[in-house]
């Protein structure tokens, strides 16, 4: 056994007994794992006020391989997002967010690309006043680029509509023999402006509830066919919020 130290993200925690938590966490040097909290439920304990999905800390523990759940014993706070709380639709929007990447990475896999955008992306997000929907579908896309199921992009510039290949990630402007997965035009230019990454004009680009809801539960079903285990939990509720 030995101690550790890491940066960590939380992206899931539950109660642990009358006392204590476990929490699931991102770290750059051994990506996703679960830990101990003992007593963090206690008004007096150190972790009582830090350990909340979507904060960024850093964290000592003691690491064995041979464990599947390891012991926190340390937190310092680098960032928090409970000023969210006060903004319901902004908080359910990031646990939208934190349920897909703990379903995208499995136990142990290091996923250094997806630690980082989320270690920029959690302090700008609790900055923003206005609440951009759009940062859900952004992300889903940016995720394929770093789980090796990335979007290849086969458009002609006049396109008014496309189809997502499930198999191949091809997007395209015929359809394809096996599963695909149909854009219309406002949802295609917001998949093409992503996948450029010219500017950030995806934040404000108008989509209706349900062509919003239609893309997401398309990009969920994509990584369905290609991720074990991926299986969005709470959009619903979310879904009612926009």
């Amino acid at each position: 056994m030995s101690l550790e130290y890491s940066r960590a993200i939380i992206l899931r925690c539950i109660d642990y007994q009358e006392s204590s938590k476990i929490i699931t966490v991102l770290t750059r040097e051994q990506g996703k794992f679960a830990l101990m909290a003992r007593g963090a439920k206690k008004h007096k304990s150190p972790f009582a006020a830090v350990l909340e999905p979507g904060n960024l800390l850093d964290i000592g523990y003691a690491y064995k391989s041979s464990r599947n759940v390891q012991d926190l014993r340390s937190v310092d706070t680098v960032h928090l997002v409970d000023t969210l709380r006060t903004r319901i639709d902004a908080w359910y929007l990031l646990f939208e967010i934190l349920d897909r990447v703990n379903l995208l990475i499995h136990e142990h896999e290091n996923n250094e690309w997806i630690f980082q955008l989320l270690e920029q992306f959690l302090p700008w997000f609790t900055k923003q006043q206005k609440t951009y929907y759009n940062i859900l579908p952004y992300l889903l896309i940016r995720f394929t680029q770093s789980t090796g199921i990335d979007l290849q992009e086969e458009l002609s510039e006049d396109t008014t509509r496309s189809f997502l290949h499930i198999p191949t990630g091809r997007l395209t402007d015929h359809e394809l023999d096996g599963g695909k997965y149909e854009f219309n035009q406002v949802q295609t230019e917001f998949v093409r402006s992503v996948l450029h990454g010219s500017s950030k004009k995806y934040l404000d680009q108008p989509l209706s509830k349900s062509e919003f809801i239609e893309l997401v539960q398309h990009l969920d079903s994509y990584f369905h066919y290609h991720i074990e285990g991926y299986h969005p939990q709470k959009s619903q509720t979310f879904f009612e919020l926009i």
